[in-house]
């Protein structure tokens, strides 16, 4: 099956590695997965699934998948951002690098316990510490609703064609958000992290903070948009 470059398309290969994300589902799950491809995490994620809704943009693969998938498997043609989303209890993906902010963002809203595969590069930022470079918004976000952990680092030849970058295996457990206004939320820390370096007194009034933006741990960023909503 062809590859859409402009689609960033890596397909996972290693099923070893497709076992690996598989097994960290619960079965009998409802599974959203974004990205299936030529369906090699598909394939592994419906032997241990009730349901998998796949959601693949390139109608190619798509029909290729609908045609060979199990009876489990509904592949559901069209772009990840946009089409409704069934009801399901778990996601997991081998993510997209083309949408793979949003996708987290998207994810981030619907709240499901997810497994997911990413550049290593956006692993560390969502597990990286306040002060770090690394550190930054999409980390702000998931961490809102998230526990972070990197599980396993894949290497390039486990995909084709490989990238350039080495990927790897995360788990999201949902904990409770950190404030009742996700979306609003989400409005301040851009704004806020559009100045990470600046110290937030100057950014937001005189709460009693002297700190720059990106020292601030994700409790104390919710506590100051409270604050700063008051």
């Amino acid at each position: 099956m062809g590859r859409r470059r402009r689609l960033g398309q890596h397909f996972l290969r290693d099923r070893g590695v497709a076992k690996y994300i598989a097994e960290l589902v619960p079965e009998g799950s409802t599974v959203i997965e974004v990205g299936p491809g030529e369906g090699v995490l598909t394939l592994e994620l419906a032997k241990r699934a009730k349901k998998i809704y796949a959601i693949e943009i390139d109608p190619a693969l798509a029909a290729s998948l609908a045609a060979r998938a199990p009876p489990n498997v509904e592949v559901i043609r069209g772009d990840a951002l946009e089409v409704p989303w069934p009801p399901a209890d778990y996601f997991a993906s081998n993510m997209p690098y083309y949408i793979t902010s949003p996708l987290l963002m998207r994810l981030a809203e619907a709240h499901l316990p997810a497994v997911v595969m990413v550049q290593r590069e956006v692993a560390e930022r969502l597990a990286a510490e306040p002060g770090s470079a690394e550190y930054g918004r999409l980390t702000v976000a998931i961490r809102c609703k998230y526990s972070v952990e990197i599980l396993r680092v894949v290497p390039p030849w486990a995909f084709h064609p490989p990238p350039k970058v080495y990927s790897a295996v995360v788990r999201l457990t949902p904990r409770p958000p950190c404030v009742d206004d996700f979306a609003a939320f989400q409005r301040f820390t851009a704004r806020l992290f559009s100045q990470r370096r600046r110290l937030v007194k100057k950014l937001c009034g005189d709460v009693g903070v002297d700190k720059r933006v990106y020292q601030l741990a994700v409790e104390e960023l919710a506590e100051l948009f409270r604050r700063c909503r008051s």
